[in-house]
């Protein structure tokens, strides 16, 4: 099983999204135990510029309870094989790209919406243009995500 990502560049830091990919079995694709992600990576030799590159991992979520407190604990062991087939599991970075200015531009967008926002004595337009904050708000954190690359910049 072979997944392409593309590093997109933007705000001094850095994502990933994958370009579309087969699974190597049903099995894999169904089990609820194993994650494409690059988060809470307890093995660190998967680093790039410090921060993760994504992986395939058997995941486990403890609740860990300390006096009063109580949190869930995620640890994400990367696998290189398919547990179910034996498939080679490989990943590679094929692409990077800068997406500065479409980040900077849907920022700028927000940020004017949310001044226009403050300013406005209506309440039927403070309402349209909070709508239109949040729509800016899901794009700019969808360039966080791991998902796959649409082939957009401004998704």
């Amino acid at each position: 099983m072979k997944i392409e990502l593309i590093k997109l560049k933007f705000n001094d830091t850095h994502s990933y999204k994958y370009k579309p990919f087969k699974y190597c079995c049903d099995e894999i694709q169904n089990n609820k135990c194993i994650e494409f992600t690059n988060e809470d990576l307890s093995l660190l030799k998967h680093i790039d510029d410090g921060n993760f590159i994504p992986q395939f991992c058997t995941s486990h979520t403890e609740i860990i309870r300390l006096y009063e407190d109580e949190w869930a604990q995620t640890d994400n062991y990367p696998i290189r094989f398919c547990p179910h087939c034996g498939d080679k599991i490989e990943i590679s970075v094929v692409d990077e790209m800068d997406i500065s200015d479409q980040y900077n531009e849907l920022t700028k967008q927000r940020e004017e919406l949310r001044e226009k926002c403050w300013k406005t004595d209506s309440k039927k337009e403070e309402s349209a243009l909070r709508e239109r904050v949040e729509k800016l708000d899901k794009q700019i954190y969808s360039f966080y995500l791991l998902d796959e690359w649409k082939g957009e910049t401004d998704e």
